[in-house]
């Protein structure tokens, strides 16, 4: 993948406990609230729940994207911790990019490796389809998963393929004139189906690791 660069130096002042990055001031908060009492603590501070719109902030930062139409659902609970803007469900980190910038899906797997060794996310339940989703919602893509074909549909993190969610009529395994390659990876809908695609496609995507 193409190197992301480093942003400018700022000279904009923060309050103590904050950092400064590009022009805003950001301030990681590690006590336990629900959506709306992190807003509230948010708003008396003058400020509101961090938004993500860049792709280097949405890689590189980390800081959770947050709707007031939409927030995430309440995940399981683990028995570890998570990155900030990695969301906890059952014993997994889940991380969603959805930037103006679309990737490749080894571009994005080689960037989920990168973080805690990290892979694709792979989807065992309707539940993780729903969670997955609601955490998605800066939809400027489609997401890689990470389903794909080799002699047969697998995992990259070889868990078991039980659990499947297709789109009806996928996969088709469809090679279109001026495609590169057979339909070998796979992207979610916003629906939360399943399409198998060129991988050469650009996409958004989902991560997930092991609790730390």
């Amino acid at each position: 993948a193409s190197s992301i660069p480093v942003p400018p130096p700022t000279s904009t002042p923060c309050p103590s406990g904050y950092i400064t990055w590009y022009s805003s001031c950001y301030k990681l908060v590690s006590e336990p609230k629900s959506w709306e009492e992190a807003q509230q603590a948010c708003v008396k501070e003058g400020g509101n729940l961090a938004s993500v719109d860049m792709s280097y902030d949405q890689l590189q930062t980390p800081v959770s994207n947050l709707s007031a139409e939409k927030p995430p659902s309440t995940p399981a609970p683990g028995d570890g911790k998570c990155l900030p803007g990695w969301w906890p469900y059952g014993r997994y980190c889940y991380f969603t990019y959805n930037g103006k910038v679309g990737y490749s899906w080894p571009e994005a797997r080689h960037i989920c490796q990168e973080v805690n060794g990290g892979e694709l996310a792979s989807i065992h339940s309707r539940a993780e389809v729903e969670f997955i989703r609601n955490i998605n919602y800066t939809k400027y893509h489609y997401v890689w998963i990470g389903l794909t074909r080799g002699d047969e549909w697998a995992w990259t993190d070889l868990t078991s393929l039980g659990f499947t969610n297709w789109a009806p009529g996928e996969p088709n395994e469809a090679f279109h004139d001026g495609d590169v390659g057979k339909e070998n990876c796979v992207e979610m809908y916003h629906d939360g189906t399943w399409n198998d695609n060129n991988c050469v496609q650009k996409r958004g995507f989902v991560c997930r690791h092991r609790q730390y």
